[in-house]
């Protein structure tokens, strides 16, 4: 019976871990810039991020894809659960191309939303 009792115990366990642990590797699909700075000399962007649902935040802004002047970020979920904030941050700072021209959030499926691009003069502009 005692080994029983362990068995199910360490499922348990497992499966919380799973849980608490693989929702930190999830992509946001509701992700929005708040603010941005671009650095003096244009070589990186500085981005604060937030989600549009009630619950989540992100621990994580990574560069998916940056070629051809267009650059798609993924916005990674923290660790914790459906609401966790384990590891949980919100500026991120990307480098960037001097080609990089907009930049693009993960929204669902391998779909990417503009939500900033550099117009003619060389500012960075959100998309409306």
């Amino acid at each position: 019976m005692k080994k029983v009792i362990i068995i199910i115990a360490g499922a348990v366990l497992a499966l919380a871990a799973l849980y608490v642990f693989g929702s930190g590797f999830t992509k946001v699909d509701s992700a929005f810039i708040q603010d941005y700075a671009v650095s003096d000399d244009g070589k990186s962007i500085t981005i604060t991020v937030g989600v549009g649902s009630s619950v989540g935040y992100i621990r994580e802004a990574s560069i998916h894809q940056q070629e051809g002047g267009k650059l798609y970020l993924d916005c990674i979920s923290a660790f914790g659960g459906i609401n966790g904030s384990i590891g949980a941050k919100s500026k991120f700072v990307i480098p960037l191309d001097e080609e990089t021209s907009m930049i693009g959030l993960y929204r669902n499926h391998n779909e990417y939303e503009v939500v900033l691009e550099k117009d003619t003069s060389g500012e960075w502009k959100r998309v409306k």
